[in-house]
């Protein structure tokens, strides 16, 4: 027969093991992959800053553009961690609602009107760096091989 005691501790460690799987899952998926981008669909999209949200682990701007049949359509564009855009000399007032941009991104797979921003541009043309670097694609087998 198993003591008290003994019953406690082996309690004890199977609830401290599951609470620290149930933790390490959870900042498991707290970053996630771009696969939701299609890095091949490019945009460019010009329009009216409505929103910019400074949330963890992405931020996200918003944008109202007038598309081709007259309509408006409010663009969801995700940016790096709020970190980055810090380091990269952003302020939580960087872009103002109202403000007129042009954003380049890889479209979502889907969904038509989000997007991965690539870059950005104020009013002026001036880049804004969103923290996100070149993806650089393999070059194919054959154009290798011809090399050689």
């Amino acid at each position: 027969m198993m003591k008290p005691r003994a019953r406690k501790n082996g309690l004890f460690q199977r609830l401290f093991i599951a609470a620290a799987s149930l933790a390490m899952g959870a900042a498991a998926l707290a970053h996630h992959s771009q696969s939701e981008f299609d890095f091949k669909l490019n945009v460019e999209i010009e329009g009216k800053v409505t929103k910019l949200e400074w949330k963890s682990p992405h931020a996200r701007l918003y944008i109202d553009v007038v598309n081709k049949d007259g309509k408006t359509e409010n663009w969801n564009f995700e940016l790096a961690s709020p970190t980055t855009l810090m380091r990269r000399g952003w302020k939580r007032d960087s872009l103002k609602p109202g403000d007129q941009v042009k954003v380049n991104g890889a479209r979502a797979r889907n969904f038509p009107t989000i997007a991965y921003a690539r870059s950005i541009r104020d009013a002026g043309g001036t880049p804004l760096f969103t923290g996100v670097t070149k993806i650089y694609q393999p070059e194919p087998v054959s154009a290798i091989d011809s090399r050689q």
